[in-house]
């Protein structure tokens, strides 16, 4: 039944954009779910990365009552983020230690957070544009763009939790989010239920700190800025639900501290080892543009030239100065949204840009934004009909089979190269080469490590005591007097460990594959 004074069509979508959605809902759907077939090894290839591994590593750990570890069990860790791995354990007390099996099960699970996430984005963009017209087309076109965008689906499928960290996000955004002029301050029992997401959203992933930290501001900012005699209502619930949060949170946080000296996971604090200050800036606009542009991702191969990270700042600021013009005019929910988002993103990038290394790294730490950003993509498409007049329909169809080809094309092209996984290789010799029960250490153990039980882990992301040796500059000797190595497989820089004193002394060089990306050291006959 219809309000009386609002227009029957005012929420109207038309038949050509609903054609669009499901088009891009099954664009998306469809090179998710392709490698479920298994074509050419490609279950296990395509989607999981090497961190990925290492979380599945865990995961199967827990589930074979081994703990929270790698190397078979030897190794105990925190070197994750907690709650897909315990997902992932789950996943393999149903099927079993089968390895292929439970990487089914978790790209599957994958699967359908993302369409879940796409549900969510369709119910943000609702509430969000609720005093537009046209505000259920906006946000099923979100939907459909972000399900269908090659920008973001690899980092949904990857077998981390990045894919589910973006879903809790939208998830927080559409809880947080009031669309009134002067909503009431919230009932109890929603602050609690706050801070309870709030406190799952950490269990996903820590950053989200930073999402934590923007809700606490946009709550009480309105009782600072004009509605003072709200002031101590707000602060009362913002700190109670950041303090539900904590509380949420604290038995990972005791878990790190207790059992790891740190809060931080060890695989934090090893990537953060990588950087120096102010190292990932350069990296910022290109990753904030791909997810603003949605469509087509810019080539790694020429994202670090200064003339390419000009371009892509150029629609970042724009973006960010149209809002802060458009403010007076945007609706009180997409005020409040907006704000929320402008600080998250602003945590996100002090502390990704200034401080954490790992810049290739930085498309997959973004992810949890593009809920948001493809609603100012969207945001952006509508004002670009609405200024075209007359020729917004004759435009709209050529760009919409443009956007969809180029998706397609881009998807099929990772479909096409996803039988080769850049980690299998070195598998792959281990295999024919190493008996199960010797121990294999390398730099990079994410993808070998869950074939091959006896891997030490060298980068420290799983293993404090690497992360030590690390730390203390002495990764050679950590290898030749702590462990029981007798192999080191990795990628070709591998063979630069010859440059350690201690390793040349007691390790030979037996593979040095340039085209395979492989090079293999073996320990020398130990003397008595």
């Amino acid at each position: 039944m219809t309000e009386p004074g609002v227009d029957p069509n005012r929420d109207r979508v038309p038949r050509s954009l609903q054609l669009l959605v499901g088009a891009l809902v099954v664009v998306g759907v469809l090179w998710r779910a392709a490698p479920l077939a298994d074509a050419d090894g490609r279950l296990m290839a395509q989607w999981p990365t090497e961190d990925g591994y290492f979380m599945l590593t865990m995961g199967r750990n827990v589930a074979l009552g081994r703990g929270l570890s790698v190397a078979g069990g030897e190794t105990p860790t925190n070197g994750t983020q907690p709650l897909t791995t315990l997902v992932w354990a789950a996943g393999y007390r149903l099927v079993g230690p089968d390895r292929a099996a439970g990487i089914f099960l978790a790209l599957v699970l994958q699967l359908l957070a993302s369409l879940a996430t796409a549900y969510v984005i369709y119910r943000l963009a609702r509430r969000a544009f609720h005093a537009r017209p046209g505000a259920r087309a906006r946000g099923l076109l979100a939907a459909g763009l972000w399900v269908a965008s090659p920008v973001a689906m690899p980092h949904t499928m990857n077998c981390l939790e990045t894919g589910f960290y973006g879903l809790v996000a939208a998830l927080v955004g559409l809880a947080f989010l009031d669309t009134e002029e002067r909503p009431p301050l919230w009932s109890w029992r929603r602050t609690l239920g706050f801070g309870a997401l709030l406190g799952l959203a950490f269990w996903v992933r820590n950053d989200s700190a930073f999402l934590i930290f923007a809700a606490c501001v946009g709550y009480v900012w309105p009782g600072l800025r004009d509605r003072r005699e709200e002031l101590r209502g707000r602060l009362a619930r913002t700190l109670a639900f950041g303090a539900t949060s904590v509380v949420v949170a604290s038995p990972w946080l005791v878990y790190n501290y207790v059992g790891f000296g740190h809060v931080m996971p060890v695989s934090g604090r090893a990537e953060a080892l990588t950087g120096h200050f102010g190292g990932n800036l350069g990296g910022l606009p290109i990753v904030l543009a791909e997810y603003l542009g949605a469509i087509v991702p810019i080539p790694h191969a020429i994202s670090s030239h200064p003339l390419v990270i000009a371009l892509a700042l150029v629609p970042v600021l724009g973006v960010a100065g149209w809002l802060v013009r458009a403010r007076p005019r945007l609706s009180p929910g997409e005020r409040r949204l907006a704000g929320l988002v402008a600080i998250y993103v602003a945590g996100l990038c002090a502390f990704y840009g200034l401080y954490f290394g790992a810049a290739w790294f930085l498309p997959r730490y973004f992810l949890p934004i593009s809920p948001f950003f493809v609603l100012m993509t969207v945001s952006g498409l509508a004002w670009a009909y609405e200024r075209a007049g007359a020729l917004g329909p004759k435009l709209a169809p050529v760009v919409a089979v443009g956007a969809i080809a180029a998706m397609t094309f881009l998807s099929q092209r990772q479909y096409r190269q996803g039988s080769e996984h850049p980690h299998f290789q070195v598998v792959a010799w281990v295999r024919d080469n190493v008996p199960e029960d010797v121990w294999v250490g390398a730099i990079q153990t994410g993808t070998l490590g869950f074939f091959h039980d006896r891997t030490v882990n060298l980068d420290g992301k799983v293993n404090v005591a690497a992360y030590e040796a690390l730390v203390a500059r002495r990764q050679g000797e950590y290898v030749v007097e702590d462990t029981e190595i007798e192999y080191l497989a990795d990628w070709i820089g591998m063979r630069d460990w010859l440059t350690l004193p201690v390793i040349a002394s007691h390790f030979e060089l037996i593979v040095e594959d340039e085209a395979a990306n492989l090079a293999v050291l073996r320990r020398r006959a130990r003397t008595p």
